[in-house]
């Protein structure tokens, strides 16, 4: 199991198409790591679709007398090559090789052109396309409409907070971002209109027509019930009498969430862990009926900052939470490097590390469900759970998280705090919990492994305050640079 290589100037994504008769496609994206322009060596000729006056976008704002052919048909041409042929079959396995994981699922073979296609149309220096460029670098495949609605819309939140720390007007009602995306819906459209000069038939226009599908819906789902589902983590989540009051049981809606965390390691050991959560309150659902360990009475190395009172909780609710993990892992070695697979409904994830990252992973998702009041305002990112998240993947989606929160207490008509300053409070609050977390994992009964995991977390949420709260968002900025060009 191998991640895409990497050096300090460039990011790669692999994808790797395999089908059923055994044999294999791979695409390699090159991209500035900086800027995410697309690496290709220049050709000395291009296929007429390409130039930019053969079904220009009536959007564009290139000029054709200094631009001959669009810049997101130049990088795209190999690739549309590519899907204008006959496939191998319907059906294909996808995994696709980020320097922080691979992901996989088997889909139909227009599902794997489109999301392939999306990379090169949000990095492919299209003046309107590159405010989705963003996303391309914390690209998700085969993202859900309530994925992509929480990405798109956070995504433009970051874009407006970065736009207030350079004293430029901001738009933190959402007021352009529906006409964000039908300046997108155009060009897909005409994109559609510019494939169909190549074929009348092939993968790469059906993957468009799924494009122009998705930018119609990203402009129309902010009043959808997508947006309403986003909406409704926030609202539970910010609800403070919900959570401290023991006697009121969290809403069971009957559906699951499932991840299973599967450790095979070099001896051949396997190891899984399944997690099911309540698809309406994001909250564990277990069948252990055995009384929880000692350590996670509420009393054993408190949080200083708790807000449950003992009284009424005899129990910590995090700590019950992961208390049958750390029983499950008791005998694993910490420093151990496995092979961790995260299998969910959506796509699964997979990564060659110590077992300390995969279950610092799993608790950490553990840990935000448990109905611990602080964790508890993670919850969004537990819907949106990406395991092995870098720091930068972790900041970007944190900030993404705050800004959505604040948005949703701006319009419930309260005061937002669109300069952050509790955010840092927010993560200082974690950083308590996880430092109090592990001088619980410190009795008699705590093992190595999990130590370290809580550890890696505490890590995480001191990452979140220095990355942010010392303004070192350099590489925001250059990726966010679309939004700061008229």
């Amino acid at each position: 199991m191998m991640n895409a290589a990497q050096n300090s100037d460039t990011w790669t994504i692999n994808y790797k198409l395999r089908y059923a008769d055994g044999s294999e496609q791979t695409f390699p994206i090159k991209m500035n790591s900086q800027t995410l322009d697309i690496i290709q060596e220049p050709k000395d000729s291009y296929p007429e679709w390409t130039r930019l006056l053969c079904q220009k976008c009536s959007n564009c704002p290139l000029d054709e007398k200094t631009n001959e052919y669009c810049p997101i048909a130049v990088k795209m041409s190999p690739i549309v090559d590519f899907f204008c042929k006959p496939q191998a079959s319907r059906d294909v396995d996808v995994e696709i090789e980020t320097p922080e994981r691979t992901y996989s699922k088997n889909v139909d073979v227009k599902t794997a052109a489109f999301s392939l296609l999306g990379i090169y149309m949000a990095t492919g220096s299209c003046p309107i396309m590159d405010k989705l460029r963003p996303m391309a670098r914390f690209h998700l495949p085969f993202a859900t409409a309530i994925e992509t609605t929480y990405r798109s819309i956070s995504n433009y939140l970051i874009a407006q907070y970065l736009l207030s720390r350079q004293e430029k007007k901001v738009d933190w009602e959402l007021e352009n971002l529906k006409i964000m995306y039908e300046a997108i819906e155009t060009v897909n459209m005409h994109f559609r209109k510019r494939l169909q000069e190549v074929s009348s038939q092939n993968y790469a226009l059906t993957a468009l027509l799924q494009l122009d599908s998705f930018a119609s819906y990203i402009s129309m789902s902010l009043s959808g019930d997508a947006f309403f589902t986003v909406e409704s983590l926030f609202n539970k989540e910010f609800e403070k009498d919900d959570l401290l009051d023991p006697k009121k049981k969290p809403e069971d809606s009957g559906e699951k969430i499932t991840y299973q965390y599967q450790f095979t390691f070099s001896n051949n050991e396997f190891k899984e862990f399944v997690l099911n959560l309540d698809r309406q309150s994001l909250r564990p659902v277990s069948a252990k009926k055995d009384p929880p360990p000692a350590w996670t009475e509420l009393k054993c190395n408190k949080c200083p900052n708790c807000l449950l009172d003992e009284k009424k909780f005899k129990h910590c609710p995090a700590a019950t939470g992961v208390s049958e993990a750390i029983e499950f892992f008791k005998e694993m070695t910490s420093t151990e490097e496995a092979n961790i697979l995260v299998k969910t409904a959506e796509r699964d994830y997979s990564a060659n590390l110590t077992a300390t990252a995969g279950i610092s992973a799993m608790m950490g998702l553990i840990m935000a469900s448990s109905g611990c009041p602080i964790l508890g305002k993670l919850k969004p990112l537990v819907r949106n759970h990406l395991p092995f998240a870098s720091n930068k993947e972790t900041v970007y989606r944190s900030l993404g998280m705050y800004l959505l929160s604040q948005y949703f207490t701006a319009k419930g008509g309260n005061t937002p705090d669109w300069e952050l300053k509790d955010f840092t409070k927010l993560y200082e609050d974690i950083n308590v919990v996880n430092k109090a977390f592990c001088n619980r994992l410190r009795e008699p009964s705590a093992e190595d492994a999990n130590l370290n995991a809580l550890i890696k977390l505490d890590c995480f949420a001191q990452q979140i305050n220095l990355t942010v709260s010392d303004g070192n968002i350099e590489d925001l900025q250059n990726l966010f640079k679309a939004y700061f060009e008229k």
